[in-house]
């Protein structure tokens, strides 16, 4: 379970200070999809930065089941963040220095796990990307690198995938592959997934649909279960 209580967060503007939450509550189930939509500026993206633990809120709590995020050091966030959580972006954030593999064992080196050579070899035939296994991010199209940052940012079997339009730069072939991969790998893995994007055509995806509007989440569908 991962929950939000009373979440506040404002930015400087100038001479004066604008929220962008306002005691914000959401309580996510673990194995969830959830879809955030909402309009540019929203705060989409600062709100899934703040659930990895990269920006602190000015107020409220943040728990990943029984353990408490906000209130720890950047340390300790980062450590937790490395651990249960994997993230990917609209540009990638592959290192170009490192080829496919490289960039897919970077979490596992961070986190002191064993390099699983089964478990790459799955992930890589999962996302139709073990013919590029040795190649180099210049090397890849927009649509093969996106897959290479979805098998990393799940290679360490996390708990919760955050996902920032990582549809936002691909052509709507590769939108439509890469997020066709994404919610097989999700659905195999178990993992919960917050997934942010402008497309609402992905509600059908997901099993809940949230959208960010003046501060507050409004629930357009609701999980089975909920």
């Amino acid at each position: 379970m991962l929950t939000l209580r009373n979440l506040c967060k404002s930015f400087d503007n100038g001479s004066e200070r604008l929220p962008l939450f306002h005691h914000l509550d959401l309580t996510l189930a673990a194995g969830e999809i959830t879809l955030l939509l909402g309009q540019s500026g929203c705060g989409k993206s600062t709100l899934l930065n703040l659930i990895a633990g990269l920006i602190p809120p000015d107020e409220g709590e943040i728990w990943l089941g029984e353990t408490r995020l906000d209130n720890q050091s950047p340390d300790d966030r980062a450590r937790q963040r490395g651990r249960h959580f994997g993230i990917v972006y609209q540009d990638f954030n592959l290192l170009p220095t490192l080829n496919v593999e490289e960039n897919l064992c970077l979490p596992l080196a961070i986190n002191g796990l064993p390099q699983d050579e089964t478990k790459i070899d799955r992930l890589l035939q999962q996302l139709d990307m073990a013919h590029k296994r040795h190649a180099w991010p210049e090397q890849l199209s927009g649509g093969q690198r996106q897959r290479v940052a979805l098998a990393r940012a799940l290679i360490h079997q996390p708990q919760w995938l955050l996902a920032d339009e990582p549809t936002g730069s691909l052509d709507e072939h590769n939108a439509e592959q890469v997020m066709a991969l994404m919610m097989e790998a999700v659905r195999e893995t178990g993992a919960g997934l917050l997934l942010v994007s402008h497309n609402p055509a992905y509600g059908a995806l997901a099993d809940r649909v949230l959208r960010l509007e003046g501060g507050q989440l409004i629930e357009l569908k609701r999980a089975h279960h909920a």
